[in-house]
């Protein structure tokens, strides 16, 4: 979509019109906060109002990975949005395009996974997985085991239980969040959090260790999941130290924790 509108008319209108996320509202509209138009993009460079190309390694929201401006991603939209743009999936509906994407994603998925749920956004499908966490804790007849713990400086999302998930204040401030049921242990940050001279492995029980902790003062038959990003990305670009996951998953083992 193009305008013959300046970019200061441009600019102006999106400080009356529109309402940014993560951004001081009152200071954008009185243009204390500059307004960045991005224009255009291809590959993994994105272009502004002013000319400016810019190398997106944020790719988005960590989201374009296949680049900006694929021309054969923009035909084939254009193709299905002609012959079928949307039908729901409630109550048995489906179509050819989910069905061929879905076994496309079983065939590359890990052994063990076998159904696709599709969702809108990250915070959607973590809204998601906190239904299935009740759902199967429920079926399972474990009423009390509904408690998900989270990392700080984790991100899952920006709604309300998403957002819970998530362990940044940022998008906890000014939303009384996180809501009940949902807790933090520490980041696995070997660099600001491992006491002098630990190696990243006894870091790494280190922080298994804390989460057993935390397990253990809310109690095991309350804790029903646990939820990390394999590389923490918001929250400051984390990899996980050295054995870090095995550590982790033989405590969830332990106590029987998805």
């Amino acid at each position: 979509m193009s305008t013959n509108r300046t970019i200061e008319q441009l600019q102006s209108t999106d400080r009356s019109t529109v309402f940014h996320p993560s951004t001081h509202a009152s200071d954008h509209t009185h243009g204390k906060v500059p307004v960045n138009i991005i224009q255009s993009g291809n590959g993994i460079y994105i272009r502004n109002q002013d000319g400016t190309e810019f190398l997106d390694g944020f790719a988005g929201l960590y989201c374009v990975n296949v680049g900006y401006g694929r021309t054969e991603i923009a035909d084939a939209i254009y193709e299905q949005a002609k012959k079928l743009a949307y039908y729901h999936t409630y109550v048995g509906h489906s179509n050819e395009a989910i069905i061929e994407l879905s076994q496309r994603i079983i065939d590359w998925a890990p052994d063990g996974m076998r159904k696709v749920y599709y969702g809108l956004s990250g915070s959607d499908a973590n809204e998601t997985q906190i239904k299935l966490v009740r759902y199967y804790q429920n079926i399972l007849g474990n009423k009390a085991k509904k408690k998900i713990i989270s990392r700080d400086r984790g991100y899952h999302g920006s709604s309300i239980a998403a957002g819970s998930l998530t362990g940044l204040n940022l998008f906890h401030q000014a939303f009384d969040l996180p809501i009940d049921g949902i807790l933090h242990t520490m980041a696995p940050h070997h660099y600001w959090n491992a006491e002098a001279g630990m190696s990243e492995k006894e870091f790494s029980q280190y922080c298994a260790d804390e989460l057993e902790k935390m397990i253990l003062a809310e109690g095991p038959e309350t804790v029903g999941a646990f939820i990390g990003e394999p590389v923490m990305g918001t929250g400051g670009l984390i990899p996980p130290p050295e054995g870090y996951w095995d550590a982790v998953q033989k405590v969830l083992n332990k106590y029987d924790v998805l």
